[in-house]
């Protein structure tokens, strides 16, 4: 977030701020990734003043980000959007020789509509509930990397990058290294 505001204050557009005592750039992130997740497909809202001059939003802020990050197109909307994410596909790296058949095992729970049931912790203080993550997976797809995973976001929920790795019996501790955001599908108000 910081890096997304320092360019877009360092890129001449004028943005907009909250109101109150202490005001900040209206930014926000409509789906926020997990710390250490890597991640190739962000979407970012900035609220900005009414400009006078006539010059490339994308151009001006892609100019002032740091390498590695790369601005792939800016939209002006005039009238407030609310972004809801309903797909997301990640990439999970696993060596497929240990984990291709988990992941056919796993297709084929999807495919027959099986439950699929997890446990995850609810709380601070350690609550756990069972819950069935069948309902957010649309598939696993063996790719040369590992497996893409295609997911449906609710409003009841989705599933979390660490619960796709305990599916493939790996630990939750590898997000880091194991797996990335590689796509986002949004639907609009």
């Amino acid at each position: 977030m910081r890096v997304i505001a320092r360019a877009i204050i360092r890129s001449g557009i004028e943005p907009a701020y909250s109101q109150g005592y202490n005001p900040h750039l209206k930014l926000s992130l409509p789906l926020p990734r997990n710390v250490g997740l890597a991640s190739d497909d962000e979407l970012f809202c900035a609220g900005i003043e009414q400009q006078s001059e006539k010059f490339s939003f994308a151009d001006s802020i892609a100019e002032q980000l740091p390498e590695g990050l790369e601005l792939v197109s800016v939209e002006i909307i005039e009238k407030p959007v609310a972004y809801q994410p309903v797909e997301v596909e990640y990439l999970v790296k696993v060596n497929l020789s240990e984990k291709q058949e988990k992941i056919e095992k796993i297709n084929e729970q999807i495919l027959a509509g099986s439950e699929i049931l997890i446990e995850r912790t609810v709380n601070q203080e350690g609550d756990v509930k069972t819950i069935d993550v069948g309902k957010f997976l649309k598939s696993f797809e063996i790719v040369q990397q590992g497996a893409r995973v295609f997911c449906r976001v609710l409003p009841t929920g989705t599933i979390r990058p660490d619960e796709i790795l305990r599916l493939l019996n790996m630990d939750s501790y590898e997000v880091n290294s194991s797996i990335v955001r590689k796509k986002v599908i949004w639907q609009t108000n």
